[in-house]
């Protein structure tokens, strides 16, 4: 593989492409209220659109992850844009759930291409001395897109529900035509042993991967079941007061995007690149959140809530960028794209099981006993890394 030439433009591009997935889910969603009224939609099937996108998100991850190796990253992404143009074109011409549907899902499968494409990106073209702090820094277009895809459902009010979809799928055809004019043609170099094994098995059976992956379902897992669960935790608490409630979501959020940019450089400056050491030391740390969380049933302490928030959203909220790093420590450079569509997808399911075990921790045991759920999957991700240090 002959790594192109990189520049801040490259990085920028990348950056936007995350944008692009957080964007189109929100574009839709926040115009919720209007299409309860225009469409008749259940408040069931609003919430099953946000389902649809992760599925079809978790389906497209390993396959995509293919596709990335044999397009590369210009052709991924460009394609990646239109298919979240398409789909929120689809969106806006919808005429009930189905419609809906359809165009979320493909929204969705359009951003399974996104986290391949932009990871193998940054491991090959980009110098080993900063890649984990890129992979990290990259995820910050999620955030910034999610609130783009926000400001464009403001548009509703004035023109109609479509109006902000349809611009959301303006800026992704914007978006695909920039990839595809100024991101780096990269040189494929035939892989080694291709008659011997098939890419899937190659990727499928990478030495670690696995476990690793394991890791990445976990700490997933954990973001997307506080993200569910944090505010019926805090009001069995705190009660109904909202100061509590939006100062610890606050802080889980702030510490979150802290967290992305500073483990990285942690990692880059004083662990030489080792994400896996960064993550066990990642994950010690979120054990701390863990206990501050479940002893708030002990003493119920709006300022531990906010801290425990802000140590979980700074560690196991923040972990992605090291998981894919770790990835591309272990996959050669003809199998990145699929061996971080593979990691992406154990991530999306660790987004689907670990929420409904920490609910059912939170139905049965309340605050005390989610924190002891969370202590014991952060203790199995740390045995799990235990090899890889």
């Amino acid at each position: 593989m002959t790594a192109p030439p990189r520049t801040r433009l490259h990085f920028a591009l990348i950056l936007a492409a995350h944008a692009l997935g957080a964007m189109s889910l929100l574009s839709v969603l926040t115009a919720g209220p209007q299409l309860v009224a225009a469409l008749g939609l259940s408040a069931l099937q609003l919430g099953g659109l946000a389902s649809l996108y992760s599925a079809a998100l978790a389906a497209a991850s390993l396959p995509a992850g293919l596709v990335t190796d044999r397009l590369g990253t210009r052709g991924a992404l460009t394609l990646s844009a239109l298919a979240i143009a398409t789909g929120l074109a689809r969106c806006a011409t919808a005429g009930g759930f189905a419609q809906l549907g359809a165009g979320i899902a493909l929204c969705g499968a359009g951003y399974g291409l996104i986290n391949p494409a932009a990871g193998r990106a940054i491991t090959l073209w980009f110098t080993p001395k900063w890649r984990t702090t890129l992979l990290s820094l990259k995820q910050t277009g999620v955030p910034a897109g999610a609130a783009l895809g926000s400001l464009t459902a403001l548009l509703g009010p004035a023109f109609g529900w479509q109006a902000g979809i349809a611009c959301a799928a303006a800026i992704a055809l914007v978006a695909g035509l920039m990839f595809a004019l100024f991101l780096p043609t990269e040189t494929q170099q035939p892989p080694p042993d291709t008659q011997r094994k098939t890419r899937l098995t190659e990727v499928l059976t990478l030495p670690g991967l696995a476990r690793a992956n394991l890791v990445a379902g976990l700490t997933n897992g954990i973001q997307f079941a506080l993200w569910a669960h944090l505010p019926a935790m805090l009001q069995l608490s705190f009660g109904t007061g909202a100061a509590v409630l939006g100062l610890s979501l606050a802080a889980l959020h702030l510490g979150t995007f802290l967290g992305r940019v500073v483990w990285g450089a942690l990692t880059d400056r004083l662990l030489q690149g080792n994400a896996a050491r960064g993550l066990w030391l990642l994950c010690v740390m979120a054990l701390a959140g863990a206990a501050a969380l479940g002893a708030i049933a002990l003493v119920a302490s709006p300022l531990m809530a906010v801290i425990a928030c802000f140590i979980l959203g700074f560690t196991a909220c923040a972990a992605v960028g090291l998981h894919v790093a770790l990835t591309a420590r272990i996959a050669p450079d003809h199998l990145l794209g699929g061996a971080m569509g593979y990691t992406m997808l154990f991530t999306n399911l660790g987004g689907i099981i670990v929420p409904v075990v920490l609910g059912v921790a939170v139905s049965l045991t309340g605050v005390g006993g989610a924190g002891v759920v969370l202590a014991i999957l952060l203790v199995l991700a740390l045995a799990l890394l235990h090899r890889f240090r």
